[in-house]
C-alpha cells in the first residue's frame, strides 16, 4: 500500500510553487538579476480532519466522517514550487493538489442527539487545493545561512461528494465545499552545514476566512551544479469554522523534492 501511494504521487509531479523551495541554495544566472528555482516533489501525505454534512434527519443533525478512513486511496496529486529572487528580495508561490476517495464503513452520527451513532457505508470523494505565496526579504544574508520574513496569502479549496448507505429512507448524497482565503507571515531559510549540504525551514501563520492556519517544514538539502535535492517534514494545519464543509484540515508527511535552478 506504501509503495502504491508513492507511486501515485510521484507521477503527479508538475512544476507550480513550494513554499520550502530553494531557501538554501545557490543562485544560477546573472548575480544581479533575477534568478529562479522550479521544484517537482512528492508529499506522501496523511489527511486528518472530519467532514460534515446536513443529515438525513433533519437540518440540525450531521453526518461526521473521519477523512483518515479514505486516505488509503489517493487518485491524483500534483505539486511543485516556483521561487524568484534578486537581492534580499523573493517571489514564492505553493500549489498542493490532492483527488481522494474510497469507499468506507465508518461511525456517522445521523441525528442531533450524539448517543445515536450508526455504521454507514459512506462513498467520499474529496478534492483540495492549497495554493500559497508571497513575497520574502532576508533579513541575514551570511555565510552560514539565511533568514528571511515573508508575508502574503494561502487559498483553500475543499470539494466533498459522499453517498451514504444508512439503509432504508437514510440513503443519501451529499455534496460540500469549503473556499478560504487566509493572510499568513512568517519565517524561512537555512542553515549551511558546508559547501553542499544545508538544513531549509519554514514557519508561517495566519487567519482570515479560517479561525487559524499555520505550516511547518523543516529537511536537509543537498546542492548540486544544477540544483538542490532536498528531504523533509511538512505539516499544515486549518482551523475552520464549526458550520465549515470539514473541520480541523491537517495534511502532514514526508517531502521530497528536486529543484532545478535556471
Amino acid at each position: 500500500m506504501v509503495l502504491k501511494r508513492w507511486t501515485k504521487m510521484l507521477a503527479g509531479l508538475i512544476p507550480a510553487a513550494m513554499v520550502c523551495g530553494s531557501v538554501g541554495s545557490a543562485a544560477a544566472g546573472d548575480p544581479g538579476g533575477w534568478q529562479f528555482e522550479a521544484t517537482l516533489y512528492g508529499w506522501y501525505a496523511g489527511l486528518d480532519s472530519e467532514v460534515r454534512f446536513p443529515g438525513p434527519l433533519g437540518r440540525e443533525s450531521d453526518v461526521t466522517v473521519d477523512a483518515s478512513d479514505i486516505i488509503d486511496n489517493l487518485n491524483m496529486v500534483f505539486m511543485g514550487a516556483v521561487e524568484a529572487r534578486k537581492d534580499r528580495w523573493s517571489i514564492i508561490t505553493d500549489l498542493v493538489y490532492l483527488n481522494m476517495g474510497d469507499d468506507a464503513a465508518t461511525t456517522v452520527r445521523v441525528g442531533p442527539d450524539p448517543g445515536y451513532p450508526a455504521t454507514a457505508s459512506a462513498d467520499l470523494d474529496i478534492t483540495t487545493w492549497v495554493v500559497s505565496g508571497g513575497v520574502g526579504y532576508d533579513l541575514l544574508q551570511a555565510e552560514r545561512g539565511r533568514l528571511a520574513l515573508m508575508g502574503g496569502a494561502r487559498y483553500l479549496s475543499v470539494d466533498v461528494d459522499g453517498q451514504f448507505g444508512l439503509g432504508g429512507p437514510f440513503a443519501r448524497e451529499r455534496s460540500r465545499s469549503e473556499e478560504n482565503w487566509d493572510g499568513i507571515v512568517g519565517l524561512r531559510g537555512a542553515l549551511q552545514l558546508g559547501e553542499r549540504w544545508y538544513l531549509p525551514f519554514h514557519a508561517d501563520i495566519g487567519a482570515g476566512d479560517s479561525d487559524l492556519t499555520w505550516q511547518l517544514f523543516a529537511g536537509i538539502g543537498y546542492r548540486f551544479s544544477w540544483g538542490d535535492i532536498r528531504l523533509g517534514y511538512r505539516y499544515l494545519s486549518y482551523d475552520l469554522d464549526d458550520d465549515a464543509a470539514v473541520q480541523d484540515l491537517a495534511i502532514s508527511g514526508p517531502v521530497l523534492g528536486v529543484g532545478v535552478r535556471f
